[in-house]
């Protein structure tokens, strides 16, 4: 038995019983061959929500590790009294999320079988998310480890000890809208094929901020600057690298590039170094070590004041 010459002879007898024209074989058969490779629906989504929250009982610290693929990703700072919220919204029939507390620990992912296979975004479904808020007053050491994301992440007022960030393929947009309450000895944001855009940086209150680019577009802005003297090292795969800084500060610039331009204005080339005519005198200082393969940097200044 032939399936395709059943399925021509059917479709032949409908058209008889309905009384119309005959159709040309040709025709028939394009219409058969359309039906049989026609996909079927997309299989639909059930979007579920998950929420957990802690109140601030007698805990002094706190240390978060979260990892998330893909999706919409916020952090933001918590209400007075509350330890952590966080809300995951996910596909429940390929994704699990977890959340994990104890001693002032708390682990968030979200896993499943079919994690690797599919994407939370889909057509015309939406986008998973995770959003988290943290605690103003507890000391903090925060890791975050995110893929293919839109994020979003406030961390104004916390009060961070320890601060890591790794991207993927991200969009990442980072503000600190408060000053950091403790002084932090160092930042690290590793960047992928990304963009990443940090502003306020200067209110971390950190030693040292670190920026490990692949290939993309990074631009760190350090407004509010609190440390006397900030340490910025970069090292970019290929792309452009932005630098923002407080125009009051004085500025001390090396770099080890290759068929990279560099735009500094007001930097004066002393020895292996370039500095600003304040750098002894400045108030606020910042040393930027920058190492780039491809691409181009630009620092410039800007009143934080």
């Amino acid at each position: 038995m032939n399936p395709l010459a059943d399925h021509l002879r059917q479709q032949s007898r409908l058209r008889d019983s309905l009384a119309g024209p005959a159709v040309p074989a040709v025709g028939g058969l394009v219409v058969a061959l359309l039906c049989l490779s026609a996909p079927g629906p997309l299989e639909a989504q059930t979007w579920s929500d998950f929420q957990a929250s802690r109140q601030l009982q007698a805990e002094e610290s706190l240390s978060v590790d979260v990892t998330y693929g893909a999706g919409r990703f916020v952090v933001t700072p918590g209400a007075t009294g509350t330890l952590y919220q966080v809300r995951v919204r996910y596909d429940e029939g390929s994704f699990q999320p977890v959340h994990r507390y104890e001693n002032g620990r708390l682990e968030l992912s979200v896993s499943g079988e079919s994690a690797g296979r599919r994407s939370p975004f889909r057509r015309g479904d939406g986008q998973g998310e995770m959003e988290i808020r943290l605690s103003r007053e507890v000391t903090t050491d925060l890791k975050m480890e995110l893929g293919a994301v839109q994020a979003e992440l406030d961390l104004g007022g916390l009060r961070l000890r320890s601060l890591s960030l790794a991207t993927g393929a991200s969009d990442t947009h980072l503000r600190v809208s408060e000053p950091n309450p403790m002084t932090l000895p160092q930042a690290t944001f590793q960047v992928g094929a990304a963009s990443f855009r940090a502003r306020e940086l200067g209110r971390l209150n950190a030693r040292e901020v670190k920026v490990d680019a692949g290939v993309g577009d990074v631009r760190l802005s350090f407004e509010g600057l609190q440390q006397s003297d900030t340490r910025v090292a970069v090292s970019m795969g290929l792309g452009s690298v932005e630098i923002e800084v407080p125009a009051d500060a004085g500025i001390r610039l090396t770099r080890s590039t290759f068929l990279t331009s560099v735009n500094a204005p007001g930097l004066t080339r002393r020895g292996d170094a370039y500095e600003s005519d304040n750098w002894g005198t400045a108030d606020r200082r910042m040393t930027i070590r920058i190492d780039a393969a491809l691409g181009s940097i630009n620092v410039r200044r800007i009143n934080d004041r």
